[in-house]
């Protein structure tokens, strides 16, 4: 029995030093097929969930991978926007994880899987809050999101004004700097780059899996990363993303300094606010 207990008790304190504290910033692109799913792990170890993509198994599987088993906790929800391919994965992260705080742009949506959310976050009566353009959330150590985008009232009119409405968010600590920018469209691009927004980032999450409707080279040029990130899954049927927007990145940055999802998995960033390292699943 002594030979079976060992290696589990030993398996048991290695697992625990894999996830012991490092003092640095943690921006994972998770793969969860064609959607959204960011976590943030931030030096004060709090974890903050931006969408769940639209699958509840795959969010249920990256986060196993990138959480600790004992670590049932997410400070904070963030949904962008309120479509099925952004919310139906937190549907369940609202059940099985012990959630603190949810925030949502005031973009509305009539969809049963809106309604179901809604209801959910009501049902677990969790502090639930409408943001937007202008407001900041500071997580300790200098870590601090800003939120940049949609603004009030709301733009209407546009090609997508759901899309074009998505909570933009610009997470920086010190040097290093991401920029989220959800399933903006052009119209959302020319708006922020019109308002002067502080948009400059070294990581930039391509905007609606890297449709063509985004990723302008006006925004780019405005943006100026060092390294870009697309979710999207493979052989999806939109056929995204799109080449021209990939090659325009790859133009900009270099081909290796684009990460895909459909190719590379789970795309996790990691600074100590100066230096920037990128590791990915595939």
């Amino acid at each position: 029995m002594g030979n079976i207990t060992l290696p589990v008790g030993s398996v048991l304190i290695w697992v625990a030093v894999l996830n012991m504290p490092d003092g640095k910033l943690h921006v994972t692109v998770l793969d969860v097929g064609q959607g959204d799913a960011i976590l943030v792990h931030t030096p004060s170890q709090q974890n903050i969930l931006i969408d769940g993509g639209p699958s509840p198994q795959a969010i249920g599987l990256e986060l196993g991978k990138k959480l600790p088993f004992w670590n049932r906790t997410i400070d904070l929800v963030i949904s962008t926007q309120p479509q099925a391919d952004h919310i139906t994965g937190l549907m369940d992260v609202l059940q099985d994880y012990n959630v603190k705080h949810v925030v949502e742009p005031a973009t509305r949506n009539d969809s049963v899987t809106y309604r179901e959310w809604l209801d959910t976050v009501a049902a677990k009566q969790l502090d639930h809050e409408i943001a937007g353009a202008g407001q900041q959330i500071e997580f300790g150590d200098g870590v601090r999101m800003e939120l940049l985008h949609p603004p009030y009232p709301l733009l209407q009119g546009t090609s997508d004004d759901i899309n074009n409405n998505c909570l933009v968010l610009r997470l920086c600590w010190n040097k290093v700097s991401f920029l989220l920018t959800a399933d903006i469209a052009r119209e959302a691009e020319w708006y922020l780059t019109a308002q002067r927004a502080n948009l400059k980032s070294t990581v930039l999450k391509v905007a609606h899996h890297g449709s063509a409707t985004s990723t302008s080279p006006e925004f780019l040029a405005v943006v100026d990363p060092e390294v870009a990130v697309i979710s999207a899954s493979a052989d999806n049927r939109f056929g995204l993303p799109d080449r021209e927007v990939v090659d325009r990145l790859a133009a900009k940055i270099g081909n290796e300094r684009v990460f895909l999802t459909s190719k590379d998995g789970a795309v996790e960033f990691t600074t100590d606010g100066q230096r920037l390292w990128v590791k990915h699943d595939r």
